[in-house]
Order: structure tokens, then sequence, then C-alpha cells
């Protein structure tokens, strides 16, 4: 009897990079590319989308690769993203099949130098097995299932929503948003959900990991609270 093995899925790898210092990608980060790379898992390939600005032309680019190479899965990484513990092909072997759009929670700075955690964690939300429903994600460590762009097969996904100012400048939130905040609305508009992993955290490098930043100042507070 001839035995057929299972094909393995196909996984693209796509940096976001700019030929600028600030553009390159961080140590972390390519240690964990390579061992992506020899996942045995999947079949995965690595490119590269370098100088294509804004962010939201970087982003449609990866998308559109992914669409024309026929791959199973698209892994977008920020060049100063990164996973302090596992890999993006951890998170998407762990994937149901309702999780079709997963970013990873990340330290973001915001204004008056505060930072935070993007998106939130313990949200009150519908949790299925290791992974955590939320409203939207961001771009750094993003993973999107090839039933997103057999479902929405032409672009843009990604559009930034300027405000409705004079200056163009956001008021609140439902005045305008980024980018991937508006992917996340996209795909929901067209019936998936959008999650996050319960575990896993993506470091995010400024002058400092903000991620580590964040949750060592929140630790901190739990130990002085009465």
């Amino acid at each position: 009897m001839k035995v057929f093995s299972q094909k393995k899925p196909r996984v693209l790898v796509c940096c976001l990079v700019s030929t600028e210092r600030q553009g390159w990608i961080n140590p972390e980060l390519s240690q964990m590319i390579f061992k992506m790379a020899r996942d045995t898992r999947f079949d995965v390939e690595v490119a590269n989308v370098k100088d294509a600005v804004p962010h939201e032309v970087a982003r449609n680019l990866t998308i559109k690769i992914a669409r024309d190479h026929n791959f199973d899965w698209l892994v977008s990484l920020d060049n100063d993203n990164f996973m302090p513990a596992g890999t993006p092909c951890d998170v998407i072997a762990a994937a149901g099949s309702e999780q079709s759009v997963i970013g990873l929670t990340y330290g973001l700075s915001e204004k008056e130098s505060r930072c935070s955690l993007f998106p939130p964690m313990n949200l009150r939300t519908k949790i299925s097995g290791l992974f955590q429903e939320v409203p939207c994600v961001g771009g750094g460590v993003l993973m999107v299932r090839n039933t997103v762009w057999k479902t929405i097969p032409k672009g843009p996904w990604f559009s930034w929503k300027c405000g409705d100012t004079e200056t163009l400048e956001r008021r609140n939130e439902s005045d305008g948003c980024g980018e991937d905040v508006a992917f996340s609305r996209l795909v929901q508009a067209h019936g998936f959900k959008v999650w996050t992993h319960r575990e896993l955290l993506a470091g995010h490098y400024r002058t400092t990991d903000l991620t580590r930043m964040v949750c060592t100042m929140s630790q901190m507070g739990r130990a002085v609270s009465f």
C-alpha cells in the first residue's frame, strides 16, 4: 500500500526593513528567523519588504506576496519586534480553525512618555485554548491565514485612517486609526475574529524593550500594593 506524506503548511515570513540603520533587523529577531527557517513542521520561506513607505504600503505588500505565491500563512514582522520565548511558528501550530488573524501583545509608547501593552491582556473576552479574542491587534508580530485573502482577495487590506481635522490629527478612538487597527476592523467586517496569544508576548525595541519595561513596572506595582 502506498503511503502519502502530508504536505507541510507553507509559511511566508516577511520582515519590514529599510536600508537606514533604524530599519535594520534587531539581533533577537534575526535569531528567531533562523530558528523558524529550520522548523520541520512547516515549509518556511523568508522575504524582506525593504524601503516600502509608508508602513501601510509595506504591510499590503506582505499580503500580496503571500497571496500571489499561494502560501498558507503569512508571518509579518516589524524590524524592531521579536519574541523572547517561542516563535510565530509555535503560535500558528497551536491555532485552531477560527484563529485566522493573530497578533501578539507588545509594549507601545504613548503620549506624555507613557507606555502600555497593546492589545491589553486579561480582557473579559472569548478564550479559545491558548488564544483570546481582542478588538484589534498591532502589526509588529502578525500572523494571517490564507483564508483572509481568499475571502478578501483584493487590497488594500491596510489603510491609515487620518482624523477629520484640519491637521488630520485624531481626536478620539473613533476618529481615524492606524493601518493595523483598520486591518483588524476590515477582517472583522468579513466575519473573522482577531486573536492574541494568552502566554506568548512580543518584545519591542526602542531605546529599551518596551514590553519588558511595562511588565516590570506592573510587577513592581503589585509588589508595593496593600
